[in-house]
C-alpha cells in the first residue's frame, strides 16, 4: 500500500471518527481509534528492505557524484595537516571532505563532528558513491570522515600514510571505529 492510500485511509478514518464525535462527543476519541485499527487491521502494509530504500532514496546527482570522486581522486597524494583545507596547504580530514564537495557547489560545515550533523543517515549496506563515512578515533563521536567511492573504499587523510589515501572499510581499525554513513543532499 502506497503512502497515499495509507494517508486516504487514514483521512476517512479521521473524518468519519469526527462525524462520530459529533454525534456522541464523549466517545468520539474511542469511535476513531477503533475505526483507525479497523482500517489498519485490514491494510497490508509493505516492508521496504535496505536495498530497496537504497533505489528510492535522494542521493548525490550522477553529475554532482562523479565531480565529487574525481576532486577526491585529485587529491590522492597531498599532505596530510592539522587543521589543512587546501591543496595549497594540505587537508585533514573534515578540510579535504569540505574542499572536495565545495567544488561540486555543497557547502559543509568545517569540522567532522558538524559535518556528520547534515545529510540523511545511511546504512553501510546502502552506501552510494560519495556518501561520508565517519570514524571514532582521536575522541569520542565522529572525529574522522572519509568519501565513499564504492567497493567498501574510502578516500580520506591517513595520519599513519601521511598522505590523503584510499583504504577499505574492512580493514580491523575502521571496522572498530566505524560510527556512521551520510548522504548530503
Amino acid at each position: 500500500m502506497t503512502r497515499w492510500a495509507v494517508i486516504a485511509l487514514l483521512t476517512s478514518a479521521l473524518l468519519s471518527g469526527a462525524a462520530a464525535a459529533e454525534a456522541a462527543p464523549a466517545s468520539g476519541y474511542n469511535q476513531f481509534f477503533q475505526s483507525l485499527d479497523a482500517v489498519l487491521a485490514g491494510a497490508v502494509m509493505p516492508v521496504a528492505d535496505e536495498q530497496q530504500m537504497a533505489v528510492r532514496s535522494p542521493s548525490l546527482s550522477n553529475g554532482q557524484a562523479t565531480q565529487i570522486l574525481a576532486v577526491a581522486r585529485n587529491m590522492l597524494g597531498q599532505p596530510v595537516v592539522w587543521g589543512g583545507a587546501s591543496p595549497a596547504q594540505g587537508f585533514d580530514c573534515s578540510g579535504l571532505v569540505q574542499y572536495v564537495y565545495r567544488q561540486a557547489g555543497i557547502n559543509l560545515p568545517r569540522t567532522a563532528d558538524l559535518q556528520f550533523l547534515v545529510g540523511r543517515t545511511v546504512s553501510p549496506a546502502a552506501l552510494q558513491l560519495g556518501d561520508l563515512v565517519y570514524f571514532t578515533t582521536y575522541e569520542p563521536g565522529a572525529s574522522h570522515v572519509g568519501i565513499y567511492i564504492g567497493g567498501n573504499k574510502f578516500i580520506h587523510t591517513s595520519f599513519s600514510q601521511g598522505i590523503v589515501a584510499i583504504s577499505d572499510m574492512n580493514d580491523a581499525y575502521f571496522v572498530k571505529r566505524y560510527y556512521g554513513a551520510k548522504r548530503v543532499l
